[in-house]
């Protein structure tokens, strides 16, 4: 059988098997029709079809969700989406982990870490994820990327956003804390700052990690000093020092979030570290500098 390509432009290709690959200087539309090697008569046209080729990547989107701290219990919606067209494409959902054996690495912005598919992704092609009811354990930088076609063809990872869960009061502590040394969230440029997880036994295998800028970090920020992987301390903070910091085991135990914000002005306003229960004693500070 002897197939025969033509496109919009009217320009025809025979070639001797059912298939013809194109690149992206050809999109078009395109039909075909077939006839015998050795003459006989030719089919009839087929329907055309409109194909347009990039020659980028797909890339998937990851829409921003209205809040990103959450408290435990709440829920949220988290949605793909592939900008070029959403038709066919199955959605697949990530989350950052600690390094294990065949674990996909993201790159963002001079940033890598590594990511696990989650463990009830919807690999349906709805494009969307909520978690209900929200848990300590979903705390983290979230990834999405889109699948299609046998074998499967994906688009380049999303960019990264981050989901930060607290513990409500339940007379239940999570089983670490970020331990802020000045206790104070609050930091005015050029003063020490130190944090470190607070865990309750052993706190080897424990990791501070930080999102700041659209960036996750699984280390201390540059120029500070690690006396440990759960320790960090710089003597002089920069504006470029802020983030949201929490503690996370190797098995994927998490502590409550913390926003460490830093400050160029002169006066701040101090609020407590951790969120505040509905009779809890509120104190309100404000320091100048």
């Amino acid at each position: 059988m002897v197939m025969r390509f033509s496109n919009h432009k009217g320009d025809e290709f025979e070639i001797n098997t059912p298939e013809y690959e194109i690149n992206p200087s050809r999109s078009g539309r395109y039909a075909c029709k077939g006839r015998r090697k050795h003459g006989g008569r030719e089919s009839d046209k087929s329907d055309a079809v409109d194909i347009t080729l990039s020659s980028q990547k797909a890339h998937a989107v990851l829409s921003s969700f209205s809040h990103i701290w959450l408290t435990e219990g709440d829920s949220v919606t988290l949605t793909c989406e592939v900008r070029v067209s959403n038709a066919g494409w199955r959605f697949l959902w990530y989350k950052n982990a600690p390094y294990r054996p065949g674990f996909p690495q993201v790159f963002h912005e001079s940033s890598g870490y590594y990511v696990e598919l989650v463990s009830d992704s919807i690999r349906g092609a709805g494009g969307s994820y909520t978690l209900s009811p929200a848990a300590l354990r979903h705390t983290g930088v979230y990834v999405c990327r889109a699948e299609r076609g046998e074998p499967a063809y994906h688009t380049e990872f999303s960019n990264p956003r981050p989901l930060l869960v607290s513990v409500a009061f339940s007379g239940v502590s999570p089983p670490a804390s970020v331990i802020i040394h000045s206790n104070w969230t609050q930091i005015f440029t050029s003063e020490p700052l130190s944090l470190s997880c607070g865990v309750q036994g052993n706190s080897a295998g424990w990791r501070l990690r930080w999102f700041t800028d659209r960036r996750e970090k699984s280390k201390c920020p540059t120029d500070w000093r690690s006396e440990t992987g759960s320790s960090c301390s710089i003597s002089s903070a920069s504006s470029s020092d802020f983030g949201v910091y929490w503690c996370q085991s190797d098995s994927g135990e998490q502590s409550n979030p913390v926003n460490i914000t830093i400050h160029n002005g002169d006066l701040i306003l101090e609020s407590p570290v951790h969120p505040v229960t509905e009779g809890d004693p509120l104190t309100l500070r404000c320091r100048y500098r």
